[in-house]
């Protein structure tokens, strides 16, 4: 997605207006034809990432890849799940060195 129709959404949707966008002539949301309507509800769900924890958004080169992005919200869920159980996600454990020194370098201690 082009980083300028994105700052041109971001900006409707600030003002609270996204009809701003419609072309001349069209003043209602179904009369816009189907790919502009698509574009603006394409962009407005990136949009919405902004709005998560930086580390739940997706990165902008998987957003068009829907395996991917399927991939990324299963991992964000369970990452939410651990937490919500008091677990924390793998990558936030803190090193523990002493699992280094029994298991050795190449085990994962966290804080990798």
């Amino acid at each position: 997605m082009d980083e300028a129709w994105l700052n041109v959404v971001r900006i409707a949707r600030d003002c609270g207006n996204i009809s701003s966008l419609f072309p001349p002539g069209v003043t209602r949301l179904w009369d816009l034809p189907h790919t502009l309507s698509s574009a603006i509800r394409l962009a407005l769900t990136y949009l919405s990432y902004e709005e998560l924890p930086k580390k739940e958004r997706p990165p902008k080169e998987i957003w068009l890849d829907v395996k991917k992005m399927k991939a990324h919200w299963e991992q964000v869920e369970a990452n939410r799940e651990r937490e919500a159980k008091g677990q924390g996600s793998i990558n936030d454990m803190p090193e523990n060195s002493y699992l280094k020194q029994i298991f050795g370098p190449n085990v994962n201690a966290g804080a990798t």
